[in-house]
């Protein structure tokens, strides 16, 4: 057959496609036919749909933003934790993708009935262990160990500022409180779920200096049902966002109201010689150029604020203000 199509064949594939003999690309030998029979895997229950899973991982994001400017607080350096992924996995699959050993935290999330897992790896906790100590961000392999008691006791102050953090990611939803009822190195031994049972997974990536490591956030679907139903990323857009923290301007001026400040009122100046000076008795006159009805000066701390005029109130010497100084006023 030659390659090139003559005219007249041109005409009748447009014509046959028109009529509706010849598949386009448009419908694709791939695309299922109408009314077709789908696979559908009973193990593997799609429980959360696409939209809730989107609003998740919005929520996870925020989360993983925050986190990572707690713990670069915390350690005096950078980390960035990074969202993977959100995904819906079946409780078997998570438990055996998790590294033994690792920190298995079990969190206690109320007002739910139910419990949530933190899973953090030993190559996240490790370099920030030995921030802590004093050391610096080691890059290498972490040992192969379960933690110990000091190390336990450091993890617990990640643990603390991730569930702040958590709390706060929450907040636009649903107020929850996590609190960590269970610590576990192997997480074969925390099955607390069927292995059937479907749960929402958000997977992080956290880097401290040159090393990185995963965490994982687990949520069985029974647990956030009442939560995320009908819930979706539109509706969480729309959600009326949390108040913005009062203004501290009363403290602040609680505060600074008690502070001490040297004020100084200057009613003239003259110019005398020394002599003069040191023959100085009460009762002397000192003669100015300036009127008695003249403005004068009044300073706090070295620095002209206001001018006035003297007076005496309840026979006690005062300054009466009578307006703000200017930029380029002297005394």
């Amino acid at each position: 057959m030659p390659d090139i199509l003559e005219q007249s064949e041109v005409d009748a594939l447009l014509e046959a496609v028109q009529k509706g003999k010849v598949a386009t690309g448009e419908q694709g030998e791939d695309a299922p036919p109408a009314g077709a029979i789908q696979q559908y895997d009973f193990k593997r229950p799609e429980r959360v749909s696409k939209e809730q899973l989107r609003a998740l991982h919005n929520v996870n994001e925020i989360f993983a933003r925050n986190l990572g400017a707690a713990l670069s607080a915390m350690i005096r350096s950078i980390v960035e934790v990074n969202l993977l992924a959100v995904e819906q996995l079946n409780y078997g699959e998570f438990i055996s993708s998790l590294p033994n050993p690792t920190s298995f935290n079990l969190l206690d999330v109320k007002p739910l009935a139910g419990e949530a897992i933190l899973e953090i790896s030993p190559s996240t906790i490790f370099p920030i262990i030995d921030r802590l100590l004093g050391g610096g961000v080691s890059d290498g392999m972490p040992p192969s160990r379960p933690l110990t008691q000091i190390e336990q006791r450091l993890t617990s102050a990640i643990t603390t500022r991730a569930l702040e953090q958590l709390k706060a990611a929450w907040a636009n939803i649903y107020d929850l409180d996590f609190t960590v009822t269970k610590t576990e190195s192997n997480p074969q031994l925390m099955q607390i779920r069927s292995p059937n049972e479907v749960v929402v997974v958000a997977h992080f990536e956290a880097k401290v200096g040159k090393a990185s490591g995963l965490l994982n956030l687990c949520f069985p679907y029974v647990v956030i049902e009442p939560v995320i139903s009908g819930f979706t990323a539109q509706t969480w857009l729309a959600q009326p966002r949390r108040q913005e923290p009062k203004s501290f301007a009363p403290q602040i001026r609680n505060g600074i109201a008690k502070a001490t400040l040297e004020v100084v009122c200057y009613l003239c100046e003259s110019g005398i010689r020394l002599s003069d000076l040191i023959d100085l008795q009460v009762g002397h006159i000192i003669q100015t150029d300036r009127p008695a009805d003249s403005e004068i000066s009044l300073c706090i701390e070295s620095k002209l604020k206001y001018k006035g005029k003297p007076g005496i109130h309840k026979n006690h010497r005062c300054i009466l203000l009578s307006r703000p100084a200017q930029i380029n006023e002297t005394i």
